[in-house]
């Protein structure tokens, strides 16, 4: 199979969700939907925000229906996937790319997609949530917001192609991804019970007024500063810099996992070295904070950026992947702490590092705002573990703090992630060479639905039975479902799968079916290497019976799987 995802037509994700909300009352896979209430409202970048709490820059936040899970399960806040001036096929990526059984680990850095792409998704993604605040009566339609995310150096920010980028997210209305967005939303208007007309004129086509400055490690403190300057003054943007662990030096690191019985997360001094040191930092801080109030605009720091180490036991297929989760909890609080002694809680800090819903009210309670999580997102449950967050969240009715308390935040980054296990093994399970497909799972647990980002597994309901697809388009080989799977399948490349085109299935090693006509009447079909052509008016006796009955229940009940 191809690790290339395909972005789904606007006119097709809306016929999907529409479509399962009314047959099943789940959307995009998920079961749990977030009413908002006017309760934890807080302002935020000049927008009200229902909740301050979403999801960071990461596999959740590259494709429109990403986006929306995240919504319907409590995400208000968007950080979307960083866009950079290299990218599609010129972007390299090992796979599989994640690994999340305990802490977390990835050899990603940004968006998968084309800038254009991205920034057609985010569009897409932001009238979606429109459509699902009405529609659903899950909150209002302006009480979200979304930050976009720019790295890596100056030259590629100030190039012409985020450039684009850039201005299309602060104001779409003269796109042509907007002005069709809002003429399909008008088409389906019929089958709503909520949207109006009125409702779709009035989305506001300024999508983003505030952004992330995600810098790699090892760049200048120099041109981090340059770059967040030409953001503030040239792009006029709100501000959130990015911030890495590396500012707490190497020793305390060192000393912080090793507490905790993390003793074989491994990395060296020379990429602290390398980094932003903190001495430089601080002085940096108080002059961009300075400058933007000059400006009228906002600026705060968001912690922290995962932090890159060394790939000793086979974890990923590369020299270096970057940890994320309960690890990197006590090393973003730790960040927090010495920022906030150093500005006496008055710096705004935005949170990612090892959120979960055990504790996120007491990090939010300490005035840190707003919050995403990523990691946790990755583990069985998947967005819905962002909806008990959500409700953990709200439940502590908690109000807003204006400055941070350092010395609970200092407590927290001493308490909060708990030791290492017993025993500890991440080494990843081998990829098949020559995958076969069980296209029968023995439980059907849905497990590796839950925890795809992408919504790349889906299960339906053949004769009565509940059957696992695996939809190929949707799928960047992430391998995130191979870590969980209770039945040690690698679903992404086991089971079988829907694809969008005879060249997408030539492609690829995977069992599965695709459409040969736009009537969807014929289908090529293959089964661990035994291949046939289906007529759906005359049946092949020759192709096996369960076969022939997935594919006609997709087509009569769940003809929105073949968009992708």
């Amino acid at each position: 199979m191809s690790d290339r995802m395909h972005p789904i037509p606007f006119s097709s994700l809306v016929d999907w969700a529409l479509t399962e909300w009314s047959q099943q009352g789940t959307v995009f896979g998920c079961q749990k939907t977030y009413h908002a209430t006017a309760q934890q409202s807080i302002p935020y970048a000049g927008r009200q925000l229902e909740l301050p709490l979403g999801v960071a820059a990461g596999p959740h936040t590259q494709l429109a229906q990403n986006l929306a899970a995240a919504y319907v399960c409590g995400g208000r806040v968007f950080e979307l996937k960083t866009v950079q001036i290299l990218d599609g096929e010129d972007l390299h990526v090992s796979k599989p790319c994640i690994l999340a059984e305990d802490e977390g680990y990835n050899c990603e850095w940004s968006t998968e997609l084309t800038v254009p792409q991205a920034m057609e998704e985010y569009v897409k993604g932001w009238c979606l949530l429109h459509l699902l605040a009405k529609e659903l009566q899950l909150g209002e339609q302006d009480g979200f917001v979304f930050n976009m995310s720019v790295g890596y150096d100056l030259a590629g920010i100030q190039s012409e192609k985020i450039d684009r980028f850039i201005r299309g997210l602060k104001d779409a209305s003269q796109t042509d991804i907007f002005q069709r967005c809002k003429e399909e939303l008008r088409a389906v208007l019929p089958r709503c019970r909520y949207m109006t007309a009125e409702d779709v004129d009035n989305i506001s086509p300024h999508i983003c007024n505030s952004v992330t400055m995600s810098t790699m490690h090892g760049c200048p403190a120099a041109q981090i500063e340059e770059i967040a300057n030409y953001l503030l003054e040239e792009k006029n943007l709100d501000l959130y810099l990015k911030c890495n662990p590396t500012l707490l030096g190497y020793d305390r690191v060192r000393e912080a996992l090793d507490g905790l019985g993390f003793h074989y997360i491994q990395f060296d001094r020379e990429q602290f070295a390398s980094d932003l040191q903190y001495e430089d930092a601080v002085p940096m801080i108080r002059r961009l904070w300075e400058k933007a109030q000059k400006l009228g605009r906002f600026f705060g720091v968001k912690l922290t950026n995962t932090f890159p180490v060394q790939v000793h036991n086979h974890e990923l297929p590369d020299e270096t992947m970057y940890m994320s989760g309960r690890t990197l909890l006590p090393l973003s609080l730790g960040v927090a702490q010495l920022l906030g002694q150093e500005f006496q809680g008055k710096l705004p800090i935005s949170y990612c590092g090892g959120i979960n819903a055990q504790n996120v009210a007491s990090v939010y309670a300490t005035g840190i705002s707003p919050i995403t999580v990523c990691t946790d997102l990755l583990k069985p449950g998947g967005y819905h573990r962002l909806h008990s967050t959500a409700i953990n969240l709200e439940s502590a009715q908690l109000s807003p703090r204006q400055e941070v308390d350092v010395e609970a935040v200092g407590r927290l980054a001493r308490t909060l992630c708990g030791p290492a296990g017993a025993t500890h093994d991440v080494r990843r399970k081998p990829v098949p060479e020559t995958p076969v497909c069980t296209h029968a799972c023995k439980t059907t647990c849905g497990c590796c639905v839950t925890l795809c980002p992408n919504r790349a597994n889906v299960v339906i309901t053949v004769a009565g039975q509940r059957q696992m697809l695996h939809l190929d388009g949707l799928c960047n080989e992430c391998g995130n479902c191979a870590s969980f799977c209770p039945e040690k399948f690698a679903p992404y490349l086991e089971k079988f799968t829907v694809f969008c085109s005879p060249e997408e299935m030539e492609n690829s090693r995977n069992s599965g079916f695709a459409p040969l006509d736009q009537q969807r009447y014929r289908f090529a079909v293959r089964l661990n290497g035994q291949r046939w052509e289906l007529d759906l008016t005359q049946p092949d006796p020759a192709i096996p019976r369960d076969l022939v009955d997935i594919i006609l229940t997709v087509v009569d009940v769940y003809p929105y799987l073949l968009y992708c």
